[in-house]
């Protein structure tokens, strides 16, 4: 499997040099290297209404993190069903300095409407919201600067109007140091409140506190309404998710720990009593229980609606051949386990095979079996516990390799078609084609 994405690569090269007649020479000289893509459509658009009202010698930003990830974004400010748009850049003559600029549009022409210096040398990310209620969305941003990738700053922006030429048009009406943050509508009020994460002035360096804050209309301020200290010490976030089950809610971080573990941190708030807290099971923080060496982040695995959490399944014996010294890739095997009223219960065991692209169900596997991965030939074998190693082998399982690359290479979301070898012992032991193929899911 891990060969197939190369060949494709190579095909689609061949493929250019045979229709197009350019030589290798040709095809990577300095000119077409060097030439800058010409943009089309909507973004030719944008680019020509940036470079009106601040120049063309101007590099793009495009933010690092977030569902926005372009350097033209397009938001529907005021939810008229016509899209505004922010634009991240730099001057050439001073690129440390990033500015953000709005824009809008009048009788399907582009204008701008303001620009503003940016706290940071790096958009970490963008998220649009509503914290008051207004007509228009608030434009969160999250800088981040080039010497501080743990502490961020979020500024969130007020747009008073979308008029060409307008004073004041996108002002600040917050800035908070932060880790990072999510929005949530906590009473469903259609206004958002803020729940943001921020390292704590204490001794400890990777000690972190999750804070809610309440925008208040009158103060035209935010006010904090609860906050908790978390329980393990973060060095970085990976992932957060969030459940919300009436207006209570269940916020899913998955992090990185200052020695390289990662964990998940589960944070509930109670709507009744408007607070944090952290949840204990057996006297024992859920990010203690979910601590593990593999980069595995919540997922709703067993498809049930509900975000499933992924913890430590050691499995000592099983192991990876034909791997060089220098090559660090291991083999994932996870628990994954749910949190529902108070009670943290295992829903499977899993073999996660990222170099061939599915996952196999071992739960009735786990006591009697073990797991040998070839990574030479990309075989999955299971195998036989405390049993001579020249005939414990049960069944294999090995991705089918397509002969014409160009139907998958049209297909994004082809299946894998698995080759299943059952030994004469798995024979023996009533072990079928069926059964084995039922432990098998595509990721």
């Amino acid at each position: 499997m891990k060969n197939r994405s190369l060949k494709i690569i190579l095909l689609i090269f061949v493929l250019m040099f045979t229709f197009s007649g350019c030589s290798l020479v040709d095809f990577f000289s300095a000119e077409s290297l060097l030439r800058a893509p010409k943009l089309t459509g909507e973004n030719s658009a944008l680019q020509s209404a940036v470079e009106g009202a601040v120049g063309s010698e101007i590099g793009l930003f495009t933010p690092i993190a977030g569902d926005y990830r372009a350097s033209y974004i397009l938001f529907d400010a005021n939810n008229d069903g016509n899209d505004e748009a922010v634009v991240f850049y730099s001057l050439n003559s001073n690129a440390s300095v990033v500015h953000m600029h709005l824009l809008a549009k009048t009788d399907n022409e582009w204008h701008s409407v303001a620009d503003i210096t940016g706290s940071g040398t790096e958009v970490y990310k963008v998220d649009f919201f509503n914290i008051d209620n207004s007509q228009n969305l608030e434009i969160a941003v999250t800088w981040s600067l080039d010497d501080s990738k743990r502490e961020k700053t979020l500024s969130i922006y007020r747009i008073s109007s979308l008029e060409a030429g307008a004073e004041n048009a996108l002002t600040s009406i917050a800035s908070i140091q932060l880790a990072d943050y999510i929005y949530l509508d906590i009473d469903s009020d259609a206004v958002n409140e803020l729940l943001y994460f921020y390292y704590s002035s204490t001794d400890e360096v990777y000690s972190l506190v999750a804070r809610v804050l309440e925008y208040t209309e009158k103060e035209s301020n935010f006010s904090p309404s609860s906050e908790i200290n978390l329980s393990q010490p973060t060095s970085a976030f990976v992932d957060i998710n969030f459940e919300k089950d009436n207006n209570n809610y269940k916020i899913y971080l998955d992090c990185l720990s200052p020695d390289n573990k990662y964990f998940t941190e589960l944070i509930l708030f109670d709507y009744e009593n408007s607070a944090l807290s952290l949840p204990m099971i057996n006297n024992q923080y859920i990010s203690v229980l979910s601590r593990r060496a593999i980069n595995v982040t919540c997922d709703d695995f067993n498809k049930d609606g509900k975000l499933d959490i992924p913890c430590e399944l050691n499995y000592e014996e099983s192991y990876i051949s034909g791997l060089s010294e220098d090559n660090p890739v291991s083999m994932k095997f996870v628990r994954w386990c749910n949190y529902s009223q108070n009670e943290f219960t295992e829903i499977g065991k899993f073999f996660i095979n990222e170099f061939d692209g599915f996952i196999m169900n071992i739960g009735s596997l786990y006591e009697s079996y073990y797991f040998v991965y070839d990574y030479v030939n990309n075989v999955t074998q299971v195998r036989l516990k405390n049993f001579d190693e020249e005939n414990n082998v049960i069944f294999s399982v090995s991705c089918r390799e397509e002969s014409d690359l160009l139907n998958p290479l049209l297909s994004d979301d082809r299946k894998n078609e698995y080759d299943i070898v059952i030994s004469a012992k798995g024979v023996s032991m009533n072990i079928t084609y069926e059964y084995v193929r039922n432990l098998i899911e595509d990721i």
